[in-house]
């Protein structure tokens, strides 16, 4: 699996049942609800079609949880991870991502949603629409709210390139090697040790693509500023040096 895992797959699931949950729905035990849940591999990313016709792009190492069909009131899911929705339209009946620091409610809109359980903050980045977080206050364009254990704060991003992930690319903005490295081990399922310390403060900006995989990364990294690593499949981990 993880010979495979630096190629990207663009798959499209609108039913992928990998288990059924069963819940009764509007107090009437004759009818129920199934959920499909959805995990996207190291190195891949994919696209979920929702019964609604909303579209969501899962990135590397997400899980999507949602119904087979929404209820009559609103449209719920839950994400692990990070993934863009565009959601499809409805005044009706909102729409809920839900994760474990914060809720997203919307009737129709485009936007990202970065919530791994491994990193430090939460981030949510309207592009086109509006959103409202935790029933508490409200997104315009261009705007993203960054949530972590201690605090909660709203800024404005011009550039969109943290969102080529969708095709396939990683963007890698003056970002210092120590948060580079945290990226990777998310993405690729790996652990890698730096053993020169020195080599945590250097910064980097870059593109590459998600297909070729970590070593493909590191090698170019290499070019900017020399480091040398060992690479041990058994145990899954890198140490660079």
């Amino acid at each position: 699996m993880r010979k495979i895992a630096g190629y990207a797959a663009i798959m499209v699931f609108s039913v992928l049942s990998t288990y059924l949950l069963m819940t009764n729905m509007g107090g009437r035990g004759e009818e129920l609800a199934r959920y499909q849940e959805f995990s996207t591999p190291p190195g891949q990313r994919a696209r979920v079609l929702l019964a609604d016709g909303t579209e969501v792009w899962l990135n590397a190492n997400s899980t999507l949880r949602y119904p087979e069909r929404f209820d009559l009131k609103q449209r719920e899911v839950e994400l692990q991870g990070e993934a863009f929705f565009e959601v499809e339209k409805n005044k009706e009946k909102p729409f809920v991502v839900k994760t474990s620091k914060m809720d997203i409610q919307v009737t129709g809109t485009k936007f990202n949603v970065s919530a791994y359980e491994a990193e430090k903050y939460f981030v949510t980045s309207l592009v086109e629409g509006a959103v409202s977080i935790s029933c508490t206050f409200s997104l315009r364009p261009q705007q993203q709210n960054i949530v972590s254990d201690s605090s909660s704060e709203v800024a404005l991003f011009e550039n969109t390139d943290f969102l080529s992930w969708r095709e396939g690319v990683f963007v890698f903005d003056d970002m210092s090697l120590t948060d580079i490295i945290k990226k990777l081990e998310l993405f690729y399922d790996v652990s890698i040790v730096v053993k020169n310390t020195k080599l945590g403060n250097y910064r980097y900006t870059g593109k590459f693509r998600q297909r070729d995989g970590v070593e493909s990364v590191l090698r170019k990294l290499q070019i900017v500023y020399p480091f040398t690593y060992i690479k041990d499949d058994e145990r899954n981990l890198i140490v660079l040096q």
